[in-house]
């Protein structure tokens, strides 16, 4: 058992924030900006609280509320500060996580460890171009191999998708990189 869904992520960059309970949390992704990111429902949200603390990432301590019973708050153990920042660093494998990953990645990234954001930008731009060239090799392949006329129109539909989505990705990081510069060099 390992963290795997983006929701997960989401909950332990709240709680690098701050000690939170489960319905504070879940406002979070109600209506504000990392709501846009990733959908969650509140089922959802008490199932992967207990899934990380089966993963010792986060614990629960007991907080009294006067008359009424008492409420779990969420802490970030060392295990799960050091499991999500390393995460954090990382740039995503795939050009498709970039949607919900890699813009989680941003969005905490910028209050957690805000001197990293101009590395990670940068290797992901590189892990972008290393698959980019990957599929320009799959192509230069397949159009070798047969010629494109003989290949199905499908194949090369989903290829040449790929292509230009690849390319549209390092465009917008490159943009992004342009932006973060212009950012930080501000006085």
């Amino acid at each position: 058992m390992h963290v795997s869904e983006p929701a997960e992520y989401a909950i332990l960059g709240l709680l690098e924030a701050r000690p939170m309970h489960g319905y504070e949390m879940f406002q979070h992704f109600q209506g504000g900006t990392l709501g846009q990111i990733v959908h969650l429902e509140m089922s959802q949200m008490y199932a992967f609280l207990k899934k990380l603390e089966r993963l010792n990432y986060i614990v629960a301590e007991l907080e009294p509320q006067g008359s009424r019973p008492p409420r779990k708050v969420f802490h970030l153990t060392d295990a799960g500060r050091d499991y999500f920042r390393h995460w954090l660093t990382e740039p995503v494998e795939r050009p498709r996580d970039i949607r919900i990953l890699f813009l989680l990645k941003l969005y905490f990234i910028r209050h957690v460890l805000p001197d990293e954001l101009p590395s990670l930008i940068e290797r992901q731009i590189a892990a972008c171009q290393a698959f980019l060239e990957h599929l320009e090799e799959l192509q230069a392949h397949q159009e070798q191999r047969a010629p494109v006329q003989d290949l199905t129109f499908f194949e090369r539909v989903v290829l040449r998708s790929r292509l230009h989505q690849t390319r549209a990705l390092i465009a917008w990081l490159q943009e992004l990189q342009h932006d973060c510069s212009l950012v930080s060099s501000r006085p």
